[in-house]
């Protein structure tokens, strides 16, 4: 499985390494202003943008063919399976401590944007959320429909996500009152929902995975 896991980060290094520098630069110009839209934009940037680079490194593998040479190697096609999703998980929680490092930053410097701090869990609820669903709806499309059609499946998920995202909003908006447990419980049905998706994908990709001829 390290062996797995290190094969995933240096597929995805490259670009990662150039959204950092990116990230940081931004991130420096997001302290700096004022600007609650910039930095609830930022934030999911930087939650959602880290899962969707992890995820282009799969088209990779299989464009060079190693995806392919992978399967000769003595690794079942479950653990590879597992190794992708542990690293969604993984490059999710480096975009959410990005985000929880700039956010912090720009509270010390110009105090709390937002007209209650409990809504900054909404945004890291949102951005988790979109993450999970894109991820979870892309691993189970790739290897069904094949790694020629991957750019087209990434922006499904991506849209997908977002929009089961919002739906849930919408429905706990329209059911639940305004107020302080509305946001906790809106949050909390997020993170649910999207990691209950999450692993359902899982076994789900694996059966496909098990079933394809290279």
């Amino acid at each position: 499985m390290k062996g797995l896991m290190k094969n995933n980060f240096f597929a995805v290094y490259a670009n990662a390494k150039a959204f950092f520098i990116f990230m940081c630069i931004l991130g420096i110009f997001v302290v700096a202003v004022i600007s609650q839209p910039l930095l609830i934009g930022y934030a999911l940037l930087s939650m959602v943008g880290f899962s969707v680079n992890a995820i282009t490194g799969i088209k990779r593998e299989y464009v060079s063919k190693w995806g392919k040479y992978k399967l000769t190697l003595p690794v079942q096609r479950t653990a590879i399976i597992k190794s992708y999703f542990i690293s969604q998980l993984l490059w999710l929680l480096v975009g959410t401590l990005y985000a929880g490092i700039v956010i912090s930053l720009s509270w010390a410097l110009h105090g709390c944007p937002f007209d209650k701090s409990i809504d900054i869990v909404s945004i890291f609820a949102l951005g988790i959320c979109v993450s999970n669903f894109t991820s979870a709806l892309f691993f189970p499309l790739f290897y069904l429909g094949g790694e020629e059609k991957s750019d087209v499946f990434l922006i499904i998920s991506l849209l997908c996500g977002i929009g089961a995202a919002m739906g849930i909003i919408s429905v706990l908006n329209f059911y639940l009152p305004p107020g302080i447990t509305t946001i906790l419980v809106g949050a909390a049905v997020l993170l649910l929902c999207s990691l209950l998706v999450f692993a359902l994908s899982y076994p789900l990709t694996v059966g496909i995975y098990r079933k394809r001829d290279y």
